[in-house]
């Protein structure tokens, strides 16, 4: 009954020209509609319930293949929309790092700021990656906000930072939402190709160059 009442309020909303009303009732009738005699409201979804219960901790663990989970979506003080921020604006973080634990940067065999590839079972990217010994052994995290391509001083147009989205999987997702396990997506990592290494490194100095001669 509850996903049948949710999917007429999607279709009532994708079908209206305008907002779609759910309820007509002044601020003071709200706990009226709490009907349990107990006054309490019901959190306890018997659904959700028996599906968490069927969860098997052994499987939650990074596969063989893709021995480490990316948090694909991270929060920083320089990763707003890019539909109004430009590289120019970002003081930190311009390339939008990956940041490991220095451990697993040093198994590796890569160095701090170094350009490293980081690969799905659907994609591949090349980061600039850093040391941020917070992150526990075989975590890691990119930021979101990155990816979009934004215009050389030539006209040009470059990739500024990482395009998470290729990285996650569209078939690994939530089954009752539908939304991808952006923070749990297995990866590896490997040393980039020193030309893939220096193109993103040049591309990184054309792109932060630029911005910061239209300040």
């Amino acid at each position: 009954p509850d996903q049948g009442l949710g999917d007429a309020l999607f279709d009532a909303i994708v079908a209206a020209r305008q907002g779609t009303a759910i309820t007509h009732h002044e601020y003071s009738e709200v706990w009226s509609l709490i009907s349990h005699p107990d006054r309490k409201v019901r959190l306890a979804m018997p659904g959700m319930l028996e599906w968490l219960a069927r969860l098997d901790p052994e499987t939650a663990g990074a596969p063989k293949e893709f021995p480490f989970m990316l948090a694909a979506g991270q929060r920083r003080m320089f990763n707003a929309n890019q539909i109004f921020r430009d590289p120019a604006w970002r003081r930190d973080d311009p390339d939008g790092a990956l940041l490991i634990n220095s451990a697993d940067l040093g198994e590796l065999g890569a160095r701090d700021g170094e350009w490293i590839a980081i690969e799905s079972a659907v994609g591949r990217l090349i980061v600039r990656c850093k040391i941020d010994d917070s992150m526990r052994n075989g975590q890691l995290a990119l930021p979101h906000g990155y990816g979009q391509s934004y215009p050389a001083a030539d006209g040009e147009r470059l990739t500024n930072g990482p395009r998470i989205n290729l990285l996650t999987e569209s078939g690994n997702r939530d089954p009752i939402a539908g939304t991808p396990y952006h923070k749990h997506v297995a990866v590896r990592l490997s040393l980039a190709p020193a030309h893939e290494a220096a193109a993103c490194q040049m591309q990184s100095e054309r792109i932060h160059a630029s911005a910061a001669a239209e300040r």
